[in-house]
Parts: C-alpha cells; structure tokens; sequence
C-alpha cells in the first residue's frame, strides 16, 4: 500500500549528461549524453509529476542543462507549476536571450561554478582554456540582469589556497556562496587530490571566519551539506543551525537525466536507484513503502565504526551519505564530522591545540547571523544590478 507523505522541498534534477567541459572532479564524468535521455515529452510530464507530489523546487543541473534545447520550456514548466526554480550552470555556455528568459522566470538562484581566482588553476581544473573568463563574464551579465547570482565552488587539493582569493572577488556583490568538497566518484579524479582531514576541517574554519568576519548582506557564504557537523568550536557552517542529518529521500531527491531516481544525485551508487520515471511515476516512487530506508527508516543500519557511541548518532545519522560511502564504502560512517576530527587531531596532548586554532578565527564584525543567511539563500535576498 502507497502512503502519501510530504513532497520534496527540492528535487535536483539532472537534465543533461552532455558537457562542453571535462572538470577534474565531475562525480557523473559528464561529456557525452546518457543512453534514453528524457524526451522532451517525458521531461514535461516528469514536471508535473514533481508538483503532483508535492515538490517545493527543481534545481536544473547537468552536465550543463544550458546545453539541452529544450531547457526554456522544462524551466518555464517549473515555474508554470508554481515550483520554485534553481539552475546551476558552468557559465560558459550562453545561449541567446538567456538572461532575459531567466529574468522573466524569478529564480531562487542562478549558481555559476568557480574553482579558482587563479584564471589559470580554474582553467586547468575544468578542461578548458578561457572558462575563467567565461563564467565571469556570464556572472556579470546575470548580475547586470539583476539575477539572484551564487558561485559554488568544489575544493579539493589543487585550489584549497584559492579560498581567501575568491572570497575578495565574491565579496560585496549580491553573490551567495556556496563551499563544498571534491569526491572521487568520478573517473576523472584521483584521491591523491581529495582533502586529508586537516585540510577538510579548514575549509570549515574559513567559513566560519568568514561569518565571523563579514555580515551576510557583504559575504553571503554556506557550507555544503559535506562539511560538519557538531563541532565544539565551529557553528554548523551549512545553512541552517544544527544538522539534522542526511535529507536524502526526505526533503531532497536526485532524478537523473535517463529518469532514475535517487535520495541525492551525490549518492553516485547505482544501488540506490529507487526507480524509474518511465516505469512508474515519481510520486509512486516517493510515496512507496520501504523506499530511501537509509534515511527514512531511523532503525535501518547500525552506525559504523566512526559514528559507533557518538551522543549525537541518533540525529546526526553518520553525517554525509555520499562522504560515508566514498570514504568508508558504507552508510552512517563519516570519517570526516568535525566533532570527530577535533577528539582525533586537536585533543592531544597537554594545552589542547583547538584553544590555539580558535585564536586564528576573526572576530566578529556584524556577521554570524543564520537569520540574515536564511532570506539570502532562499531567494529572499536584496538583488543588485539593473535590468
């Protein structure tokens, strides 16, 4: 028997596989189209199916969704639907009266990718000569457009020192921030190039300071759902104040480009395929019973040996779904929660280095507010530029 439950509050739905670019850290290895893509029919009616059962938004991505044809009117239908509409995009591909169809649409957000301040590093990272220069040149013109504009930037070893740098390029222009960290997923990344646990908790420290340091109308910044969690020194650095653990096949579904569904497309495991949109409707996959037990059933899979005994495991549920599994090759294991990585590194020896790490973080200047952060990224924030 099917059971109704609530709707996702956003869908991300992978539109295309095809690419023009080869990034480093792609999890999909996207470049070319997957076999029995959506049809153009089957990606409307997908639409309405989403709104059927209750989804909040659709986050358009890819591969680069700018590519596919028929992406005017898949993103019109979203909006048609009265489903809030997100499209994350490499910024080098700009077809005609873009900015003017999506000035007409009001999105919650146009988030263009930027690895490095380095014209170069960034370059060499997404397989492209001059993707720097085209991504900036796309973020000015959405800006100009008076677009709700964020950079999302994936850090790894290649460009973890390009943070302070892209953070004076970002800062005072209307743009929210999103930080995240690489995954070796895909078959372009080598995990020589993944963040050791220093490294990871660093990111969380910048931003921190950055919170700290700047208020969020001047630097809007979050940490993705990667970074964390329950910290003895560090506030949650994601948008909302505590974790809750992964929302997977609760308030977010993963819908790839052939239709099959997952709790997130991060989760890059074929074994968590709930089903197809060409066999059976999404609403039908959301509702069934027993689907996503790994976060919506809380008695299904013992915490592993990183979460086993942690105070915090009935809630937190071993962290990051797809870092558990990259890291661990298994579920409710996250080697990298902050919590974890301050008992391993910081609480040794006499004095306590996390006392002399705390010392570093700026003081606060107006910033911290998680209220300020709420209204910026979802949607609500002041937007700058012209039309």
């Amino acid at each position: 028997m099917t059971t109704t439950r609530p709707g996702p509050a956003c869908a991300v739905w992978e539109l295309t596989l095809a690419c023009n670019l080869k990034c480093l850290h792609c999890g999909s290895t996207a470049g070319g189209r997957r076999e029995a893509e959506l049809s153009p029919a089957e990606a409307l009616a997908l639409c309405g199916d989403l709104k059927a059962a209750g989804c909040g938004g659709v986050a358009l991505m890819g591969g680069e969704p700018l590519l596919r044809k028929d992406f005017p009117a898949i993103a019109s239908k979203v909006r048609e639907l009265g489903m809030e509409l997100s499209v994350i995009t490499n910024g080098t591909v700009r077809p005609e009266g873009i900015f003017e169809l999506l000035k007409s649409l009001s999105p919650r957000a146009v988030a263009v990718s930027l690895d490095a301040a380095d014209p170069a590093l960034h370059d060499r990272i997404r397989g492209l000569p001059g993707a720097f220069a085209k991504a900036s040149s796309f973020i000015e013109a959405a800006l100009k457009a008076g677009l709700p504009v964020s950079v999302i930037t994936t850090v790894h070893k290649l460009n973890i020192a390009e943070l302070p740098k892209l953070r004076d390029i970002i800062k005072g222009r209307g743009i929210a921030w999103q930080v995240q960290t690489a995954g070796a997923e895909g078959g372009r990344f080598t995990r020589d190039l993944l963040l050791d646990q220093e490294e990871f908790y660093s990111v969380g420290m910048f931003v921190e300071s950055c919170r700290r340091g700047y208020s969020p109308e001047e630097l809007p910044v979050i940490g993705a759902h990667d970074l964390g969690y329950h910290s003895l020194l560090l506030k949650n650095v994601s948008l909302y104040e505590k974790w809750e653990g992964c929302q997977a096949g609760l308030s977010v579904a993963g819908i790839r480009s052939d239709g099959g569904v997952l709790g997130c497309l991060a989760v890059n495991d074929d074994r968590f395929i709930e089903g197809n949109v060409r066999r059976e409707p999404f609403s039908s996959i959301w509702n069934r019973p027993g689907a996503f037990s790994y976060t919506r059933d809380r008695s299904a899979g013992e915490p592993g040996e990183n979460c086993a005994g942690c105070g915090h495991s009935e809630s937190c549920r071993g962290g990051c779904s797809e870092m558990s599994l990259m890291k661990t090759g298994r579920l409710h294991n996250d080697p990298y929660c902050f919590r974890a990585i301050e008992d391993r590194l910081f609480f040794k020896g006499p004095g306590g280095r996390i006392r002399k790490l705390g010392a570093s973080l700026s003081p606060a200047r107006g910033g911290g507010s998680f209220g300020g952060l709420g209204g910026i990224f979802s949607g609500r924030r002041r937007k700058t530029g012209g039309d």
